[in-house]
């Protein structure tokens, strides 16, 4: 079977086909597709659907500073070399692999529902890279972070195969080629508060009159690009909701925007028109690498 350069979690990975350590006998995962958006042009993975369902807007600094915690749970599943499953008692099954530029210092496990497709549990090994500042570095190796996402009514206990899973990473895998310490494990239950956006605060200098995505957080590695100029007028976010919706949204402000213009092309759209005299636009794209992940730049005119 052939596989691109990053894990898209196709329907032969939802069917766990792809190891040959899975009998023939063992019950296939079936993530069932969100109705509600089976009308759009371009549909994510299964499996990306199902950890973004599952971890909502929740951000942190993982793998990289202040990003979506969805897609840093698919980036550390990534690694085509280093996927595997194991069926659990109970109907439930561990997901797992590695992030493809770190190896197994930065890799991500999902416990999973057969029946229902719904991810119960997330982990995450990493180093806790960016926390506090995009310049921090990260922890090395014998220094690692555990972090475990629960779905609420999943306590620890139910998470245990998780902990299994996270102690079994090769030495040679690590590149200090020791095995690997955690130096702490923090839990977090994925109830309303962790997977709601949090407020966008906006740069200075930029125009309150330009309404912001309301779901949708800081695109943190993005704005940090930008000339303290541009920032003022330029503003980066991301959502793990669709292109479609993204310009839904403002096409249908209320009152309407003036002079509105609208485009959709496959995995990417626009809106522009004008609101208390500022003219701005708004360009919305899902990476054709993380479809399930729509980053969102709205600029002010100059």
């Amino acid at each position: 079977m052939h596989f691109g350069s990053r894990l898209t979690l196709s329907s032969a990975f939802l069917a766990l086909s792809f190891s040959a350590a899975c009998a023939a006998s063992t019950p296939q995962l079936v993530l069932v597709p969100d109705a509600a958006k089976a009308s759009e042009a371009t549909q994510a993975p299964a499996l990306d659907r199902a950890v973004t369902a599952f971890a909502g807007m929740a951000s942190g600094s993982y793998y990289w500073p202040e990003g979506l915690l969805a897609e840093q749970l698919i980036a550390g599943l990534a690694s085509p070399r280093h996927r595997q499953q194991q069926a659990l008692p109970g109907g439930r099954r561990l997901l797992s692999s590695y992030r493809m530029p770190n190896g197994g210092s930065e890799r991500a496990a999902l416990l999973v529902d057969d029946r229902s497709g719904k991810v119960l549990a997330a982990a995450l090994v990493h180093r806790e890279c960016g926390v506090g500042s995009s310049g921090t570095g990260c922890r090395d190796d014998q220094h690692a972070v555990l972090s475990v996402f629960l779905r609420p009514g999943i306590d620890r206990a139910q998470a245990q195969p998780l902990l299994e899973w996270s102690r079994t990473v090769p030495k040679e895998d690590l590149d200090s080629g020791e095995a690997e310490k955690f130096e702490k494990t923090e839990y977090t239950t994925m109830d309303a508060a962790h997977t709601k956006a949090r407020p966008v605060v906006r740069q200075k200098g930029f125009s309150a009159a330009v309404p912001l995505y309301p779901s949708a957080v800081i695109y943190r590695t993005g704005q940090d690009a930008l000339s303290d100029k541009k920032a003022r007028r330029v503003l980066r976010l991301q959502t793990v909701d669709s292109v479609e919706q993204v310009l839904a949204f403002y096409k249908q402000l209320s009152p309407p925007l003036d002079n509105l213009e609208s485009e959709l092309e496959g995995r990417s759209g626009y809106v522009l028109g004008s609101r208390a005299g500022v003219a701005f636009s708004v360009n919305a794209k899902s990476p054709r690498d993380m479809p399930a992940i729509t980053n969102i730049e709205i600029e002010i005119a100059e």
